[in-house]
């Protein structure tokens, strides 16, 4: 595949990871770009056929399915885009995703389609009714980059965590984050009170 993270220590934890692309991989993503600027899909399609695993282009077609209302075939791009991705994880990437101290930053162009697959397949569970598994995927994509929140998951987290049915998990959440100022939210605001009924229904 032509692609790993790599891991660099600063304080630990967290420990931050990169995506790091091999000559050939780079050289491919070129005509991934150039095949994205046409406009057409079948272009994409042509790129994925030498390159079934491209991360990128898996990505980019599955935008495309999504808003061409294809959802199964894009659901089948991004678990072929995850795959891809995770075989090529570090080492100690995984156990640090589930103990939430893995940094993937999205400064750095190369997580970005590892980055965009997670967001999609959140969305995809949160369509499908699985709600718990969109909130933990939701609760990842947040941990992964926390300062910069690129996609803006403190803004979605309170209608996943309403969903789920994790209301006391909400509550606390304003206190583990307080330099946020969450309540000021008004969609904060809402869902904390929302939260705080039914957590106090019998």
């Amino acid at each position: 595949q032509g692609r790993g993270p790599s891991a660099s220590v600063g304080a630990d934890p967290p420990m931050s990871f990169v995506f790091v692309h091999s000559r050939s991989y780079r050289e491919l993503q070129v005509e991934v770009e150039m095949a994205t600027a046409t406009g057409d899909p079948a272009a994409l399609q042509r790129v994925l056929a030498a390159c079934p695993y491209n991360t990128d282009g898996l990505v980019r077609l599955a935008d495309y399915c999504s808003h061409t209302g294809q959802h199964e075939l894009a659901g089948e791009c991004v678990d072929k885009a995850l795959h891809a991705c995770e075989a090529a994880f570090h080492p100690q990437m995984r156990s640090r995703c589930t103990q939430g101290t893995a940094r993937l930053r999205w400064r750095n162009a190369a997580n970005r389609p590892f980055l965009r697959a997670l967001f999609r397949q959140m969305k995809r569970a949160s369509r499908e009714g699985c709600h718990r598994t969109a909130l933990e995927l939701g609760k990842l994509l947040f941990c992964l980059d926390p300062e910069g929140d690129p996609m803006h998951l403190l803004l979605r987290l309170p209608g996943l965590a309403l969903a789920a049915g994790e209301h006391r998990w909400l509550l606390a959440l304003p206190s583990a984050l307080p330099a946020h100022g969450l309540p000021l939210y008004p969609q904060y605001a809402l869902s904390l009170a929302l939260a705080e009924r039914l957590s106090a229904s019998p």
